[in-house]
């Protein structure tokens, strides 16, 4: 169940190759992973861990521009320290280059910096399947779990969280099309363009929403 991670240029020729063919476990990788992005250093970090099985494996790794190994934060566990993953399934940037960790299964983003000392935990973006941010440092968080899909968080609805990556604050929120469902999830992925459209990505329904403010 495991993947390498492939850098290409823009014209699709194979510049990079991070991992062993087939995944692995320790001293191999990757097992599982969900996120990867690149600092503006050049840095590589990419998040594993896609299932919470008990020998799951939950961190995220840091490699250089050339691939070396750097750091990995992050083991199993129910979130009692900021170290405590279960399934991080999404990672972004804000304009500080602070880290944010999607920890979907301890239903909270972890904040750390470029050398993984953490900065802060919030909790108010419910259960994070994906994160954007934009270059005015406004978050978009998609839940895709919560609600009907995920018996333990029936208090809360699903959809896209936007709010500021700055101090945490919500300001918008754009519910699931549909919160009946039971067995699919909604917005899983999300992105937005420079003309501020989100798009939604849907696993369940095999869909891509997109989003354009009212007037």
């Amino acid at each position: 169940k495991g993947h390498q991670v492939m850098k290409f240029s823009p014209d699709g020729k194979l510049l990079l190759t991070i991992g062993k063919p087939g995944g692995g476990r320790d001293p191999d990788y990757f097992w599982q992973p969900n996120a990867v992005i690149t600092a503006s250093n050049g840095d590589i970090y990419v998040a594993e861990g896609h299932t919470n099985a008990a020998n799951a494996s939950a961190r995220v790794y840091r490699f250089d521009k050339s691939g070396k190994l750097l750091a990995t934060f992050g083991k199993r566990g129910q979130g009692g320290a900021p170290e405590e993953l279960l399934q991080p399934h999404a990672l972004a940037f804000d304009s500080k280059g602070r880290l944010f960790i999607g920890d979907r299964s301890n239903n909270r983003i972890v904040i750390v910096d470029k050398d993984f000392k953490h900065i802060e935990t919030w909790t108010q973006f419910s259960r994070p399947s994906g994160i954007f941010i934009d270059k005015n440092d406004v978050i978009y968080v998609a839940d895709s779990e919560s609600g009907t899909v995920e018996p333990t968080r029936k208090d809360w609805t699903r959809g896209i969280r936007i709010g500021s990556a700055k101090d945490g604050k919500i300001t918008a929120f754009i519910p699931d099309p549909d919160t009946t469902q039971r067995s699919t999830s909604s917005a899983e992925g999300v992105a937005v363009d420079a003309q501020g459209v989100i798009y939604g990505a849907e696993v369940g329904q095999r869909a891509l929403k997109r989003y354009v403010r009212k007037p």
